[in-house]
C-alpha cells in the first residue's frame, strides 16, 4: 500500500474510532476469526476496497448524474455470475451465503457429533439428517402423505373441506394467524386474511399479454403432472378445475397496495358477528379445528377478499375442494419426497416462473431447511460464535447518532406544524431499538424429531410453531419482543410497537465494517437504520402514535403538506419504466421509497454530526470526499442481479422498487448529492430544486 494512503487510512480510523466507538479489540477478541482474518483486522482493513468501496467496479464512462448506480457498480454488474439455484443475487445474498457457511458449520457440527450433550444438538442432527437423506425418502416414496391424500379425495362434505384448511400446513383460502390489537398493542388477537393462490398473484391468472398465458399454461401442466406421479386418476380435468378455481380466487384478492392500508386492514369482530359479515364459509369449524374456536374477538385483515371468498366457497363443489387440497398438499411437501416430485415442482416454481435453471446441491438446501425451521435454535448457536459484544457497542453508537439526526431534521422541518411536530419527537423518544439478539430465547425443547421421519418432522415443527403462535394469545406483549431469528439477514420495523430490529445477520460488510471508514458505515448501515425509522412516520406509520395506538395524531395542515410530497414521489416512481409495457407502481412502493429517502436523508445528516463532534474534518480518500464516499456506499448496498421472470414479479407484486430506483429514485431528491458529484442540468437524473421531493 502506498504510504501517504496508509497514513490517510490510519488517520480515518482513529477517526472512525471515536466516531463509533473503541474497534481495536474488537477482530482480537473474537474467536471465530480465521487467522488469516485476524491479521487483516488487526491491522485495520475495511473487507471491501481499502475503506469499504469496491472502487475498482466503478465506472470509467457513465456520469454519476446520468445513472448513479451504474456509475458504481458497473463493474460488479457485468462480472457477477449468479449463483445456481438463484432467481436474484445480491449483497443480503452475498451474506446470507457467509451466513450459511458458519450456520453450516453449527449445524455440521451436530451432526457430526458421536456423543449427543444436548437436546437443542440432538434435534438439529435429526432434522438435517433426515433432510438429507434422499435414498431413505425415495424409499418412502408418497407413504407418509398417502394416508392423508386418500383422505382428502374422499371428502365429502364442506365442513371436512374447512377442518383440512385448518391444518397449520394446508392450502386454504383463509389463513389464520395471530397479530397485535390495533387499539392495544400489548396483546394478540386471531387474525384472518385471505389468501389461497398457486401462483405468484393476480396478474398472472387475468393478464392475457407477455409471458403470463405461457405462465398458466405450464402450471396446468404442472398439476396436471402431479397428479399422475401421484397415481390420481384424472388429474388432467381436476388441474383445470383447480385453475379456474384459483382464477375466481384472484379476482377477489386484495392488491399489494390494499395490503399495506393499515386502515382498512384491520376489521374487527366477534366470532359471531364474522359469520354473520361472511356466510358461506363455516367459520366455527375451521376455528375449532386450528383449536381456537373459544375465542372472542377476531381480527380480518382483507375483509372484502375474506367475505367474497365466503360466498365462493359454498358455491364450488366438494370435489373440486378435494383436488385443489390435495395437490397442494403435494406441492407443499415436494421438497421431502422422491426426486420425481421434487424436479417437477422445481422445473415450475423455480425454472418456469423464476428463470432459474440449476436447483442448489441438496446440502445447501438442508442447512437453509434447518436453519429456518429450528430459527431460534440455530441463532442462540450463531451469535455465541460470530457476534461479539463490541459490535452491539459500535451499533449503538451509530444508532444514537441517528436518533440525533432525526429530531434535529423534525426540529428543522417547516412543513410540520408545532404540535404535530411536538408528537413526532415524543414518537421519536419512545421508540425502541432491537440490535443483535434476544434477551430471551425461545423453548423448543418439546418437539421430538426423527431422522427417519422427514415429513413427520415437519408436522411436528408447524404444530410447535402454531402453538407458539396461539400461545401469545394469554401473553402480554412489549416493545422488546424479538420478530426475527439472530441470524437473519435483514432489518424491519413495527409501527404498532414503534420499534425498528437489526438482527446479528445483518450486521456484517457491505452493511456494517467495524473498520470501514465511517462514511460507508452511515451511508450503508446507517440508511438502513434510518430507512426502518422513517417507516414509523411514513403514509402507514404516522398513523400510530408513540405508543402504537392507530390515531390521526397528525394536524389537517400537517397531513395534506405531508401527501402532497409523497404524491410528488408517488409521480417519479410511476415515471420509471425498467421493462417495455411495466412501470414501477409509485403507490405499492411508496412506504419503502419514503423509507430510503428518509434513510439517506437522516443518515447524511447523522455523518455530518459525527464529522462536526470529531474535529469537524473528513479526510479524503482515494480522491474522494466523505460526501463522495456516503453516497457511494449507498448505491453499493444494492447492486442487484435478477432473471427476467422474477425482475417481473419484483415490478408487480414488490413493495420495493428495484435495485437500480432505489438508488438513482433517492439521491436525485438530495441537494448533498448534487454537490458531491457536480450534477448537471444537463445529465439524466438532474431535477430542478423545487421538483426534489424533501420530507424529513
Amino acid at each position: 500500500m502506498n504510504r501517504a494512503i496508509a497514513k490517510i487510512i490510519v488517520s480515518t480510523f482513529a477517526f472512525m474510532s471515536s466516531c463509533m466507538g473503541n474497534v481495536a479489540p474488537l477482530w482480537s477478541q473474537s474467536a471465530s476469526v480465521s487467522n488469516a482474518q485476524s491479521a487483516d483486522k488487526a491491522e485495520g482493513k475495511a473487507s471491501l476496497g481499502q475503506w469499504g468501496i469496491e472502487t475498482q467496479h466503478m465506472s470509467k464512462k457513465v456520469l454519476p448524474g446520468d445513472d448513479f448506480y451504474t456509475y458504481v457498480n458497473e463493474g460488479w454488474l457485468k462480472s457477477t455470475v449468479m449463483p445456481p439455484g438463484a432467481s436474484g443475487f445480491g449483497n443480503p445474498d452475498f451474506v446470507e451465503q457467509k451466513n450459511q457457511e458458519r450456520i453450516g458449520n453449527i449445524i455440521h457440527k451436530a451432526a457430526s457429533s458421536t456423543k449427543i450433550t444436548s437436546e437443542p444438538t440432538r434435534q438439529i442432527r435429526e432434522l438435517y439428517l433426515g433432510y438429507l437423506d434422499t435414498d431413505h425418502i425415495e424409499e418412502l416414496g408418497l407413504s407418509p402423505i398417502q394416508q392423508d391424500l386418500d383422505h382428502l379425495i374422499a371428502q365429502k362434505s364442506y365442513n371436512d373441506v374447512a377442518k383440512w384448511m385448518a391444518d397449520t400446513q394446508s392450502a386454504s383460502i383463509v389463513s389464520i394467524g395471530v397479530a397485535p390489537d390495533p387499539g392495544d398493542r400489548s396483546r394478540f388477537l386471531i387474525s384472518l386474511s385471505g389468501g389461497g393462490l398457486g401462483l405468484p398473484g393476480r396478474e398472472y391468472y387475468e393478464k392475457q399479454d407477455g409471458a403470463f398465458p405461457g405462465y398458466r399454461t405450464a402450471y396446468l401442466a404442472y398439476i396436471t403432472q402431479t397428479f399422475k406421479l401421484a397415481g390420481i386418476a384424472d388429474g388432467r380435468k381436476r388441474a383445470e378445475d383447480i385453475l379456474a378455481l384459483e382464477t375466481k380466487l384472484a379476482e377477489l384478492q386484495w392488491t399489494p397496495e390494499q395490503i399495506r392500508n393499515s386502515k382498512i386492514n384491520a376489521h374487527q369482530m366477534t366470532p359471531a358477528e364474522l359469520t354473520a359479515y361472511a356466510p358461506g364459509f363455516p367459520w366455527k369449524t375451521s376455528l375449532a379445528a386450528r383449536d381456537v374456536g373459544t375465542v372472542n374477538e377476531i381480527i380480518l385483515q382483507t375483509d372484502s377478499a375474506l367475505k367474497a371468498e365466503g360466498v365462493l366457497f359454498i358455491h364450488i363443489p366438494v370435489e373440486t375442494w378435494s383436488s385443489y387440497l390435495a395437490f397442494h398438499e403435494i406441492a407443499n411437501r415436494s421438497s421431502l419426497l422422491p426426486e420425481a416430485f421434487r424436479k417437477s415442482h422445481f422445473s415450475f416454481y423455480s425454472t418456469t416462473l423464476n428463470g432459474v435453471k440449476e436447483d442448489r446441491p441438496r446440502e445447501q438446501q438442508a442447512i437453509a431447511y434447518v436453519n429456518d425451521r429450528l430459527s431460534g435454535l440455530v441463532g442462540k448457536l450463531y451469535v455465541q460464535q460470530y457476534f461479539p459484544p463490541e459490535y452491539l457497542q459500535q451499533i449503538t453508537v451509530l444508532v444514537d447518532y441517528l436518533r440525533r439526526a432525526f429530531a434535529e431534521r423534525l426540529a428543522k422541518s417547516d412543513w410540520l406544524d408545532e404540535p404535530t411536530r411536538k408528537q413526532a419527537q415524543t414518537k421519536l423518544d419512545a421508540l425502541t431499538v432491537r440490535i443483535g439478539y434476544p434477551k430471551v430465547w425461545r423453548d423448543y425443547s418439546g418437539i421430538a424429531l426423527d431422522a427417519k421421519d422427514p415429513v413427520g418432522n415437519e408436522r411436528r415443527i408447524s404444530n410447535a410453531d402454531w402453538a407458539y403462535s396461539r400461545s401469545l394469545l394469554h401473553k402480554v406483549f412489549t416493545s422488546n419482543e424479538w420478530f426475527q431469528s439472530p441470524q437473519t439477514v435483514d432489518a424491519s420495523s413495527s409501527k404498532l410497537y414503534n420499534s425498528i430490529e437489526f438482527p446479528a445477520g445483518i450486521l456484517q460488510p457491505p452493511f456494517f465494517d467495524p473498520y470501514a471508514d465511517p462514511a460507508v458505515n452511515f451511508g450503508a448501515i446507517g440508511a438502513i437504520i434510518g430507512h426502518e425509522l422513517g417507516h414509523n412516520f411514513d403514509d402507514q406509520g404516522s398513523q400510530f402514535d408513540a405508543m402504537g395506538v392507530s390515531r390521526d395524531w397528525w394536524t389537517a395542515q400537517t397531513r395534506k403538506s405531508f401527501e402532497e410530497r409523497s404524491n410528488a414521489l408517488v409521480a417519479q416512481y410511476d415515471a420509471f419504466s425498467p421493462i417495455e409495457g411495466l412501470h414501477v407502481n409509485g403507490k405499492q412502493t411508496i412506504g419503502e421509497n419514503i423509507g430510503d429517502l428518509t434513510g439517506v436523508v437522516v443518515a447524511h445528516e447523522a455523518y455530518s454530526l459525527c464529522v462536526k463532534d470529531h474535529g469537524g474534518i473528513s479526510p479524503t480518500l482515494n480522491g474522494f470526499t466523505g460526501d463522495q464516499r456516503y453516497f457511494l456506499s449507498w448505491a453499493q448496498v444494492f447492486r442487484w442481479l435478477y432473471t427476467p421472470e422474477s425482475y417481473r414479479t419484483e415490478i408487480l407484486q414488490g413493495y420495493h422498487s428495484p435495485a437500480q430506483y432505489r438508488v438513482n429514485g433517492v439521491v436525485r431528491n438530495i441537494d448533498d448529492w448534487y454537490e458531491a458529484f457536480h450534477v448537471t442540468p444537463q445529465q439524466k437524473l438532474y431535477l430542478p430544486p423545487p421538483s426534489r421531493v424533501r420530507i424529513w
